[in-house]
């Protein structure tokens, strides 16, 4: 790992997660982890996005959402919606720091971290976007949330290994499996209230949320996923939604599960999100 801890205070409010320094002229990547992991999903040794950016020269953060990490717990409503309101002060406090170097913010996010970072896209802004990239979310889920609800919101749930493999990795051929020990430090207890959320609520809002996005968008949607429906269509039809954006690609990624990132193909995953990134400033501000 490379990357230092930082500690963002935001009044009653603490977000934690890790930063990589990387040139001036780079656009800042802040990284938004899924479900059941905190910021160093994003940081695991051998699968690392954190260190494939600081070799091409990003300065890089990965945050432990609200209630992951030493990141402080959402206190009354549980939703996405709130921790993007919670993520903008934080990410405010990011910019201030990198502003005088740094063209702008990528967001980039996983699963449900990829749900709350379009949120912050079509929402209201105080720094500059350029672009967001997203794997893992869709608004097709294969799963029903209704056993949960009956479940008390603010408990949580920690993934079983059963369950890491089934849903997160798939198929053996797909990733060594030494990856889930090593990315055992990256797994945290997941609040009830957003698998709730992501398999209900979330692909009702997603239509009206896709539309107001008016940034570049970079979708990927791994083969084999425990969690959505994944084929070239429902993959053509998700990025078709967002309708402001002045471009999107989208694709579908053969050979990964959804935890695309731990996978083998997910370094070479990581290569297109950077390239996606740099393309959205000109060569003359790296």
């Amino acid at each position: 790992m490379t990357a230092n801890r930082i500690t963002l205070d935001l009044g009653d409010i603490r977000i934690t997660g890790i930063e990589a320094s990387g040139r001036p002229g780079m656009p800042l990547l802040v990284c938004l982890p899924g479900g059941g992991y905190n910021a160093s999903y994003f940081d695991v040794a051998g699968y690392s996005l954190v260190d494939a950016a600081r070799r091409e020269g990003f300065p890089v953060v990965s945050l432990d959402r609200p209630g992951y990490g030493g990141s402080t717990a959402l206190k009354g409503e549980i939703s996405f919606r709130r921790n993007a309101q919670v993520l903008q002060g934080a990410i405010v406090e990011l910019w201030h720091r990198h502003l005088s170097n740094a063209p702008g913010i990528v967001l980039v996010g996983h699963s449900i971290g990829g749900a709350i970072a379009l949120h912050l896209a079509a929402g209201y802004r105080t720094w500059p976007l350029l672009g967001v990239s997203v794997t893992g979310i869709h608004d097709e889920s294969q799963r029903s949330n209704e056993a949960l609800k009956s479940e008390p919101p603010t408990s949580s749930v920690e993934f079983n290994r059963e369950h890491l493999l089934r849903f997160m990795y798939g198929p053996e051929d797909t990733y060594d499996p030494s990856v889930l020990d090593i990315a055992k430090r990256a797994e945290s207890p997941v609040p009830i209230a957003e698998l709730v959320e992501v398999a209900g609520q979330w692909c009702t809002d997603f239509a009206g949320i896709a539309a107001r996005i008016e940034v570049p968008v970079h979708y990927g949607l791994a083969e084999h996923e425990g969690f959505w429906h994944s084929s070239d269509a429902s993959v053509a039809a998700f990025g078709s939604a967002f309708t402001a954006a002045p471009s999107v690609a989208a694709r579908r990624i053969l050979g990964g599960g959804h935890n695309i990132d731990h996978h083998y193909v997910g370094a070479a995953f990581h290569k297109e999100q950077l390239d996606f990134a740099k393309g959205l400033v000109s060569p003359a501000q790296q």
